[in-house]
């Protein structure tokens, strides 16, 4: 006769004698994974799996190894029903956010360029060069050589000499109006190099000044046309530009949109020696 030691996890270690009476207490068991058992024969403890597949012949009484269910707290159809609620809630949850992402995000919808041309200056009025240089000859009772007659009509008028323009993307939404992919030119027809120029870019809202930047142009030349991207996205109601400053030493010009006059000569208010 075969002796077995016989432990469930509740009742202690009970003594065996037989197969028969091994087999009734596994049976009558609500877990039977957790049982350990003692073959007297092999000297150790071995868990209930490991017992069947030693002894195969137990398998006909005993509740099989695929019928074994996982120690938890909640049966087996409640913990179906919990992980149906969870998905169900993240399901819901994920196409909730989906669709308020949707609803409310914005879409831009691209329309056609804009070009910005900047005006003439306020402190820059139109003059009659001919009867200033006429009045000044016949002040000095001599004629005005022609590079002073050239270069007094360049600082006079030069809006007409050296254009600034604003080419930019533009894309409209329920947000407004947003300005991309911005490219400032500037013509330059005077004849002669520009050595600086100061640019300013203002985007507008609700007619007030939204955002400014400020742009640099140095060596600009008069064989071709200076270009400067501008990489940033502005939201805004429309675009404006103008320059700030320019210097020219070539023909002694030196222009500030803060000043009405820089030589204190109206008839030639942005003479200056050099370009200083």
């Amino acid at each position: 006769m075969e002796k077995y030691l016989f432990n469930d996890g509740t009742n202690g270690t009970r003594e065996v004698q037989s197969k028969e009476e091994l087999q009734e207490l596994i049976i009558s068991m609500n877990h039977p994974e957790t049982a350990r058992i003692w073959i007297f024969s092999s000297h150790e403890w071995i868990s209930y799996t490991a017992f069947i597949k030693q002894y195969p012949s137990f398998i006909t009484k005993i509740k099989p190894v695929s019928t074994i269910r996982e120690y938890t707290q909640l049966p087996r159809s409640a913990n179906g029903k919990r992980w149906l609620k969870k998905f169900l809630f993240f399901t819901g949850a994920a196409v909730g956010i989906f669709l308020v992402f949707n609803f409310t995000k914005i879409k831009w919808e691209k329309t056609a360029p804009v070009t910005v041309i900047a005006p003439r200056p306020d402190n820059v009025p139109v003059m009659d060069i001919d009867s200033l240089i006429y009045a000044i000859e016949d002040a000095r009772e001599e004629n005005l050589d022609r590079s002073t007659k050239t270069n007094l009509r360049i600082r006079n008028n030069w809006p007409d000499r050296i254009q600034l323009q604003l080419n930019s993307d533009r894309e409209i939404s329920t947000a407004g109006t947003r300005y991309s992919n911005m490219e400032v030119l500037i013509d330059n027809s005077t004849g002669y190099n520009i050595d600086n120029a100061v640019v300013r870019l203002t985007i507008w809202k609700d007619k007030k000044p939204n955002h400014t930047d400020t742009l640099n142009f140095n060596n600009i030349s008069y064989s071709g046309v200076a270009k400067r991207s501008v990489n940033n996205t502005y939201r805004g109601d429309s675009l404006s530009l103008s320059f700030q400053s320019i210097r020219a030493k070539g023909f002694n010009f030196c222009y500030s949109a803060a000043s009405k006059n820089n030589s204190g000569n109206y008839n030639d208010r942005w003479f200056c020696i050099g370009g200083q």
